[in-house]
């Protein structure tokens, strides 16, 4: 069966090269994007953030002849390099007449035109749209309202009624429900509104009224002096994130230059996520080649504050027992700052001051890798950050330092010597003794502490649709780790290859490698040690449309090595199918995949197309099928269902899946999503 399955796989691009070129749908190149920028890990980036402003942008094209820096690095997928010969040739130029000019602009490249065309356009510039006209702004208002709920046909234990310890199960339904309302008045004001209920929590009852999560934002463009200004749940990122970095996360990718973050400033919060945003009122005012950005925030955050202090805050959102609602909003946080940049024409250089204030003291467990962890109820930080250009060369980064001293610096350089090669380096060192709540830079830790590394990226076009993109990383961390009882070190190393046959038709092969240290204790001798976890992934993937059909198909095989143990092996190949058609814009999706993973070091994650705002990527180990199918059709106009069916299916001999209250008995497991949206 699997030799059948190879065949058919190393058949189907055979088929799809002698098929006449189409259009890719949106959602198509929203997840190919994703794919991109991911790094196939259990914390993939907010495919929520990143849906929103794609989707946006392709409703509300960006006129290219009236565009800046901060709106294109929201596309998430050009470099700084690209962004910023794009806008010299512009400079230069003095606009584009059509948008096939973007061939002629250096570092563009087959791969990064056909992500960028569906999201611009080239327009003549229309100098009364930066003024301010609020009924002509109402005019082009635009509302989108969407219903959602989830669930599962399988029980998980904590459904069941637990007669002996009634602590010890769900008090809530089985259901995740959503509301979601969303505005945009031109590109002047949005607004939003959403609520939200995790499966397992009680939505009317004693211990709670009503949705679980309320989040509400409205933000302003370009009003007077002011650049922006926020209002209710908004996101904050300054420099290179030493600081605070709430919006897209730079991290390790198949696109290797993508190093810097995202989305600087302030910018709406408006996906689900109940942890990583501020609440309160914030805006940006620009005076000459001075912008000055300052914020207020208040919010109740979640811990268990059992004798007076709390060990570390809940971040997970769920009260789904009577226990989690003794966590709820026990700790009262309170957090400012400001960032003041001036620009010039050659270079740009940052300041940032930011203190938070916590009702309870924090005190860390009491563990020898937190001997270094923030302690007590007040924290600061300031950074002073740089970004200039030297001929072929950029250079940028910041330096933070925290109220422990702590120092934490991050620096960097990107130069581009020929039109085929572009070449990134990044350092960083970031003390044990750095610690701060919302830092989020780039590094190998989700934790922006106790980290010295340094990156390599290349990304070399060697002829027409052709691409080869590398990286190696090497790091290095100076105090102990969760799992680490001594100083460690490690690397982590990719290389990719892209071709692509013509628009219809594109493959990549990627392999990816990795090594870092561990605890793990010898049978006969229960004495700690520290070894090396090998990891290695190997990837051939291609994309395929057949008139209304698309086609994508993966191979993938993973090796691992852990101390004192043989070579673990895993294997899967994955089939999507999607089919669309004008009428009804009925779309239907099928995705299967064959995984058999020996352990969870070989486990695997594939994006699963999924309904709007969502992203599924479950860790598949063990020996199973697990397949989705997708199907959306618009009601009547402006109105669309969206149906959603995914099951996994073990053939591992396992009776269970899943842990604690999680746990389902026997080896299916099975879940659905339906969703309603309406725009007018």
């Amino acid at each position: 069966m699997r030799k059948l399955l190879i065949i058919i796989f190393l058949l189907l691009p055979i088929v799809c090269f002698s098929q006449e070129n189409s259009e890719q749908t949106i959602d198509r190149i929203i997840e190919k994007i994703f794919d991109f920028i991911s790094d196939e890990t259990e914390n993939p980036p907010d495919f929520e953030q990143l849906y929103d402003d794609l989707t946006q942008f392709y409703a509300q094209k960006i006129n290219l002849n009236q565009t800046d820096k901060n709106t294109l690095e929201k596309l998430r997928f050009l470099s700084d390099i690209q962004i910023e010969n794009l806008l010299a040739y512009l400079y230069l130029n003095n606009g584009m007449k059509t948008i096939y000019e973007l061939q002629l602009v250096e570092g563009f490249d087959w791969f990064s035109i056909e992500f960028l065309l569906p999201f611009t356009s080239v327009e003549s510039v229309d100098n009364q749209n930066d003024k301010w006209n609020l009924k002509q702004i109402l005019r082009k208002s635009k509302h989108e309202i969407v219903l959602r709920t989830d669930g599962g046909f399988e029980k998980k234990k904590g459904f069941f009624n637990n007669t002996q310890n009634p602590e010890n199960q769900y008090i809530g339904s089985p259901f995740y429900e959503l509301v979601r309302y969303n505005f945009k008045a031109s590109d002047k004001i949005q607004a939003g509104f959403s609520a939200e209920k995790d499966a397992g929590e009680q939505f009317w009852g004693k211990k709670h009224k009503g949705f679980d999560s309320y989040n509400a934002y409205i933000q302003v463009d370009r009003l007077w002096k002011f650049e922006r200004i926020v209002v209710g749940d908004f996101r904050a990122t300054f420099g290179q994130g030493l600081i605070m970095n709430g919006a897209f996360s730079a991290g390790k990718s198949s696109l290797v230059l993508q190093i810097m973050p995202q989305n600087s400033g302030l910018s709406k919060k408006s996906g689900t996520d109940e942890f990583n945003f501020f609440r309160g009122v914030g805006a940006t005012a620009k005076l000459g080649s001075f912008s000055f950005t300052a914020f207020y925030s208040f919010r109740k955050m979640n811990a268990d504050t059992t004798g007076g202090s709390f060990t570390t805050l809940k971040t997970d959102g769920l009260f789904r027992q009577n226990s989690d609602f003794l966590k709820r909003h026990a700790v009262e946080q309170q957090t400012v700052a400001g960032n003041l940049i001036y620009k010039h024409k050659y270079f740009k250089i940052g300041a940032t001051y930011y203190q938070s204030w916590l009702s309870v003291p924090q005190i860390p467990a009491n563990e020898p890798y937190k001997l270094f962890a923030f302690s007590g109820k007040t924290q600061a930080g300031a950074s002073v950050d740089y970004y200039f250009k030297v001929k072929k060369f950029t250079f940028f980064g910041e330096t933070a330092l925290n109220q422990n001293l702590g120092v934490a610096t991050l620096n960097g350089v990107m130069t581009a010597p020929v039109s085929t090669l572009n070449l990134a380096v990044l350092q960083r060192y970031f003390s044990p003794k750095y610690d701060l709540f919302f830092a989020n830079a780039f590094a190998k830790n989700s934790t922006t502490n106790n980290e010295n590394g340094i990156y390599f990226g290349a990304e070399i076009r060697p002829v027409k649709r052709w691409k080869i993109a590398a990286y190696g990383d090497v790091f290095k961390f100076s105090w102990l780790k969760y799992d680490v009882s001594r100083p460690s070190n490690g690397f982590d190393a990719l290389l990719q290859t892209d071709f692509a046959v013509n628009r219809n038709f594109e493959m990549y092969l990627r392999g990816k490698i990795s090594n870092a240290e561990k605890n793990f204790t010898e049978i006969l001798q229960p004495t700690r040690q520290i070894g090396e976890v090998k990891k290695a992934t190997i990837r051939y993937n291609t994309n395929c449309k057949i008139g209304n059909f698309s086609f994508r198909s993966l191979l993938e095989t993973s090796f691992a090595k852990e101390p004192n143990a043989s070579l673990s092996t895993g294997f899967a190949l994955m089939q999507d199918m999607i089919f669309s058609t004008e009428k009804k814009n009925i779309s239907v999706s099928l995705h299967y995949v064959f995984f058999d993973a020996e352990n969870y070091n070989n486990r695997f994650y594939f994006a699963e197309r999924d309904v709007p705002y969502s992203m599924a990527t479950p860790a598949l180990y063990g020996k199973g099928n697990r397949y989705c199918l997708n199907f959306r059709m618009d009601i009547v106009k402006n109105l669309a269902l969206y149906l959603r069916f995914a099951q996994t299916i073990y053939a591992d001999n396992r009776t269970q899946i899943g842990t604690g209250l999680e746990t389902i008995e026997g080896n299916v497991k099975s879940d659905f999503k339906v969703l309603v949206r309406w725009k007018f």
